[in-house]
C-alpha cells in the first residue's frame, strides 16, 4: 500500500505542474486507477485483520496494533482520495485551464509529498524518527491554508483561481493532516 500511495501523490504532483493536454489525461487516469486500487488493497487488508482477530482473538498489544493497522490503512486511503479529487478538479478545468496555472501551489503540494514519505518510511521502519519533520510541514501548510482563507474571507468577490486554490489548500491540508494521524498512530505501536 505504501508504494501506491507514493506512487498517487507523485502522480498528483506532474500533474499539477504539467500544462500538456495528453500528459494530464494519463495522469487523471493513473491517479484515478491507484485510488481505486487502494481501497481494493485496503478491503484485503481489512479482511486479513479481522479474520486474524477472529481466529486469534487477540488480546492487550495484539488487539491495539491491529485496531491502529486498520486506522493507518484509512488514513492512506483518503490520502489517495484526496489526490483522486485533486485530480478530478483538475480534469474539470480542461482543456483551456489546469492546475499549473494556481501560483505556489506545486511548492505546497511537494512539501506534502514529503510529509506523506516522512510518515511511510517511518510506517515501514516501524518507528516516528521524522515525527517533528510531519509536524513541521503540518505547520506550514497549515499557514499557506489559513492565509488562503483570510485572502478569501477579506475579498469582496473572490476570484476563480484563488477559490480554486482554497478548495486544493483543503485538500492538500487534509493529506498533511492524515499522515500526522499515521505518525500518531506509530507512536502508540513503537511507546
Amino acid at each position: 500500500m505504501t508504494q501506491r500511495l507514493k506512487s498517487a501523490v507523485h502522480a498528483t504532483q506532474r500533474l499539477i505542474e504539467t500544462s500538456e493536454l495528453e500528459e494530464r489525461r494519463r495522469l487523471w487516469s493513473e491517479i484515478e486507477n491507484t485510488a481505486v486500487l487502494l481501497d481494493e488493497l485496503r478491503g484485503q487488508f481489512i479482511n486479513g485483520v479481522l479474520l486474524f482477530i477472529a481466529q486469534e482473538q487477540p488480546l492487550g498489544r495484539d488487539l491495539l496494533v491491529s485496531h491502529i493497522l486498520l486506522s493507518i490503512a484509512y488514513d492512506a486511503l483518503r490520502i489517495s482520495r484526496y489526490c483522486r479529487e485533486i485530480a478530478r478538479i483538475d480534469s474539470m478545468l480542461a482543456p483551456t485551464s489546469g492546475l499549473y496555472k494556481l501560483v505556489d501551489l506545486p511548492h505546497t503540494f511537494k512539501k506534502a509529498i514529503e510529509a506523506v514519505e516522512a510518515a511511510l518510511h517511518d510506517l515501514e521502519e516501524f518507528n516516528t524518527r521524522r515525527k517533528n519533520i510531519v509536524e513541521e510541514i503540518d505547520r506550514y501548510v497549515d499557514e499557506v491554508y489559513k492565509t488562503t482563507l483570510v485572502e478569501v474571507a477579506s475579498s469582496n468577490t473572490v476570484q476563480r483561481e484563488l477559490a480554486l486554490k482554497a478548495l486544493l489548500m483543503r485538500h492538500i491540508e487534509r493529506i498533511v493532516d492524515h499522515t500526522q494521524y499515521i505518525e500518531q498512530y506509530l507512536e502508540k505501536l513503537v511507546e
